[in-house]
């Protein structure tokens, strides 16, 4: 909802939700003294009623304000609005249009919450109006009028009130929703940056361990200027990973098998050439480059079999080795994978014994 306090002087004094506005009927208390002009107690009376009349006002708009952000001070206003009412029937023998003060009264009844004790208020406050009213001769016809009016008038503010609470709530679930959306970018970013820098910065240490290992000048220039590239790459990579892009299923098959190989672990892929959607790819490469990342880091393994499978329903993922398995405990880097399969539809399924440890990912076969 647009701030009040922020809206130029011009703009407060027309927008409905500011109070200035409705004082343009106070001026209609005056209109029983056309032609015949009230006594000095009866004038002195009905401004020194007036200002307090502007005291409650004001008091009961400031009071209104705050359930929109605590519904708890929807029961503020009650106290204002009785003793508005009470001023304007206290102002009936000194001659004024009372009835103006009274609709008042009725207007800020209409800020009470919850709606249903509102509305009992405003019957009490119309029956007692009538009844004053009545009671100091007025026609029936007036007293139908009267009551018909302080309605209308009820049910308008009861109309843009409840317009600007929804629209109040709208903004407020909005930004919530922005909130939420910025939360799950960083946290896509974040698992991206850890299942891409994962294997980059495996990689930069076995090459620079086995740099330091050789004597040969040329065989270690040659390895360094390796981790020099592999480097180089994963800054390409945490590039587009920010931008929201994540390197194609091919690519990723093509990196794992240069990775297992610098590890001294020997790599099978089945099923390469499998026609796959784009954006299931991209899931899928990112499932895959963690996988062999696991298999690199922790598995103490000498074989790796990557298998790709569309069983109709599903595009399968495989990562299997015959490392060490047994006991299996799911890092950051399969938090990470397990919660951007689900997001795309997937699921994340790990076997571990003493055969080795399998990864399967799955995601919808009509995803694109």
């Amino acid at each position: 909802m647009e701030d009040r306090e922020a809206l130029p002087w011009h703009r407060r004094l027309v927008d409905i939700r500011y109070p200035f506005i409705w004082l343009a009927y106070l001026p209609l208390y005056c209109v029983t003294w056309i032609g015949r002009p009230p006594s000095t107690r009866n004038l002195l009376v009905s401004l020194g009623g007036i200002a307090l009349f502007l005291v409650l006002y004001f008091y009961a708009e400031a009071q209104s304000r705050r359930f929109y952000s605590d519904s708890r001070y929807g029961r503020a206003v009650i106290p204002p609005a009785i003793a508005t009412l009470v001023l304007a029937i206290a102002l009936i023998p000194f001659g004024g249009n009372w009835s103006v003060i009274a609709i008042y009264a009725c207007s800020i009844a209409a800020d009470i919450r919850p709606n249903r004790e509102a509305a009992w208020v405003i019957a009490v406050f119309i029956l007692v109006s009538v009844i004053a009213a009545a009671a100091i001769g007025t026609p029936w016809y007036f007293l139908i009028m009267f009551a018909v009016f302080e309605f209308m008038v009820v049910y308008g503010k009861l109309s843009g009130t409840l317009l600007a609470e929804k629209n109040w709530a709208l903004t407020r679930a909005q930004e919530e929703v922005r909130l939420l959306a910025q939360t799950a970018e960083r946290e896509r970013i974040g698992r991206d940056l850890h299942d891409l820098l994962g294997r980059t910065l495996t990689l930069i240490a076995l090459k620079s361990d086995l740099a330091v290992k050789l004597g040969d000048g040329e065989a270690a220039r040659r390895e360094m200027k390796e981790v020099g590239d592999t480097a180089r790459e994963g800054l390409s990579q945490v590039r587009a990973a920010v931008a929201g892009m994540t390197a194609g299923l091919a690519h990723e098959i093509d990196a794992s098998r240069q990775a297992l190989a610098a590890a001294g672990i020997a790599c099978e892929v089945v099923g390469e050439d499998l026609a796959i959607g784009a954006a299931s790819g991209a899931v899928l490469a990112m499932a895959l480059r963690e996988g062999v990342t696991n298999v690199i880091r922790h598995a103490g393994a000498t074989t790796c079999r990557i298998s790709l499978a569309n069983d109709g329903e599903a595009v399968n993922l495989v990562v299997a080795d015959d490392g060490q398995g047994g006991h299996f405990r799911e890092g950051a880097g399969l938090r990470g994978m397990r919660a951007r399969l689900s997001a795309a539809g997937g699921r994340l399924r790990i076997e571990a014994s003493h055969l080795g440890t399998s990864i399967a990912a799955a995601i919808p076969a009509g995803a694109r």
